[in-house]
């Protein structure tokens, strides 16, 4: 088991000296405890269940029939320490059974409130050992609270139960904050003339309610002082500001803290014993069953006037806690309202801008579309009109000549006049066939023309870019009335 390391060495503890009743005898009793999760564990105990040794049962904070007068834990396990080691050992033990875990804050950080109690017993001693009877036990306990430091999730990176131990370290540690305050505006109100002072919810989880409730006296626990308190407080002064603040802030309300003192044993037989009796006294030193019966309803009432004012509080909180959580709501609608708002301009922007650039596009690849058209058919009338020429027959005057002189004179044998005949209609034929052509292939010009017209004014015509453009496309083979293709010419 590891030794503690971390007990302070200054100053110095041997040349503490104490003065001891040698008529008394002593015995220092140790237990230790812890607050997790709003629940009470013994450190000292063994496991209730071997099979899962995790498993531990908690305690219950009541009056018992040993201590009627105050709360204890009921069912800690008490060890008696004679030497320092040994209560050191115990010590040892405890901290090794306390729950801790490792965040992004510290390695080992404390996941509950730690509680050690040290028990200081003292009896007389009796008179004549040989009767071998003693006096009462009468005790007084000292108790160490470590409390577990407050957490942010985002700094100390915490999930699941780690999580959820730190959610209940910070309720805890609030309602603590809550209390001293409740005190310390009482301890103000009472130096006020006529001021009320209110009743301290501290039953609101166990961390308050083990420090105050044995710190109020009740109606039916008067003989016994109020325990009372110190806060010890470290600060880091280069540490985190926030919280080093808290822990001032915690700090000045400790000190504004003020215990109700109550009267004396003495000063209480003092005024009993100034208290005129009646006639009809009967002299005896216990209450009647009617006061009694009307303590015990004092004693109802002031519990269930505690009660209602921590209801109360407890109702304050929730409704301001379900005001913010309505507000959060409105903000948060409101807010999804003008990011969607956002959202369906920024589409529409976009689609808008989508649709400009398909179109522009669409043009363009129609404009290109159309001047390969336009390019491809004044390639091939460029190619119809290079191979195409016309020709001036100079023979014709002569044949003319001929033919004039052959019908004037009678000379001329039947056989030159068929042989002239015949290459005359030879060359008519050529020169009709090649003046057919030409006639044939200034229609086609004039065809192609209208419909490269009619082309353009439908693309003028056109509105939507998505529209498919039926473009007239030349047949590879393109054949006249004639039987001539462009393969041919």
């Amino acid at each position: 088991m590891p030794r503690v390391s971390t007990f302070p060495q200054s100053p110095p503890l041997d040349d503490v000296t104490l003065d001891i009743d040698t008529s008394a005898e002593y015995a220092i009793v140790v237990s230790m405890y812890e607050v997790y999760n709003d629940r009470i564990f013994d450190l000292l105990a063994a496991p209730t269940s071997t099979k899962n040794p995790q498993k531990r049962r908690a305690l219950l904070f009541k009056p018992t029939e040993q201590s009627p007068d105050r709360k204890v834990v009921a069912g800690l396990r008490k060890v008696i320490c004679s030497t320092l080691d040994e209560a050191l050992l115990v010590l040892e033990t405890g901290l090794h059974e306390r729950r801790v875990a490792g965040t992004g804050s510290n390695a080992a950080s404390s996941r509950s409130h730690g509680f050690f109690c040290l028990d200081v017993k003292k009896r007389r001693r009796p008179a004549n050992h040989a009767a071998g009877v003693s006096g009462p036990w009468s005790s007084s306990t000292l108790t160490i609270v470590d409390l577990a430091g407050s957490e942010r999730a985002r700094t100390a990176k915490t999930a699941g139960a780690t999580l959820a131990e730190a959610g209940k370290i910070n309720e805890s540690l609030m309602y603590l904050g809550q209390c001293m305050q409740m005190q310390s505006d009482n301890a103000r109100n009472s130096l006020v003339p006529g001021g009320v002072e209110k009743m301290v919810p501290f039953r609101q989880c166990k961390l308050t309610e083990l420090l105050f409730s044995n710190s109020f006296s009740s109606h039916g626990a008067m003989q016994k002082a109020p325990q009372k308190a110190i806060m010890i407080v470290t600060a880091d002064p280069l540490g985190d500001f926030n919280a080093t603040s808290q822990i001032l802030r915690y700090s000045a309300l400790a000190r504004e803290v003020t215990v109700p003192r109550i009267p004396s044993v003495t000063s209480t037989f003092l005024s009993g014993a100034m208290t005129p009796h009646g006639k009809n006294a009967s002299g005896r030193t216990t209450p009647s069953a009617t006061q009694e019966d009307l303590e015990q309803a004092l004693t109802q009432l002031a519990r269930l006037q505690e009660e209602l004012e921590v209801t109360q509080v407890l109702l304050e909180e929730e409704t301001f806690r379900r005001q913010e959580a309505e507000a959060s709501w409105q903000r948060a609608e409101s807010r999804i309202e003008e990011v969607e708002a956002e959202i369906r301009e920024e589409l529409v922007e976009e689609m808008e801008a989508q649709l400009q650039l398909e179109q522009r596009r669409w043009r363009a690849a129609r404009d290109v579309e159309m001047d390969a058209q336009d390019e491809h058919v004044d390639r091939k009338l460029d190619l119809l009109t290079q191979q195409m020429s016309i020709y001036e027959d100079e023979t014709a005057e002569q044949e003319n000549d001929r033919r004039e002189e052959f019908i004037n004179s009678p000379t001329k044998t039947s056989q030159q006049d068929m042989t002239i005949s015949s290459q005359q209609a030879a060359s008519r034929d050529s020169v009709s066939a090649f003046a057919l052509k030409y006639t044939e292939l200034e229609d086609e010009n004039a065809v192609l023309k209208a419909e490269l017209a009619g082309i353009e004014r439908e693309r003028e015509q056109m509105r939507s870019p998505s529209k498919k453009l039926r473009v007239l496309k030349p047949s590879r083979r393109w054949i006249g009335s004639a039987g001539m293709s462009l393969e041919d010419v």
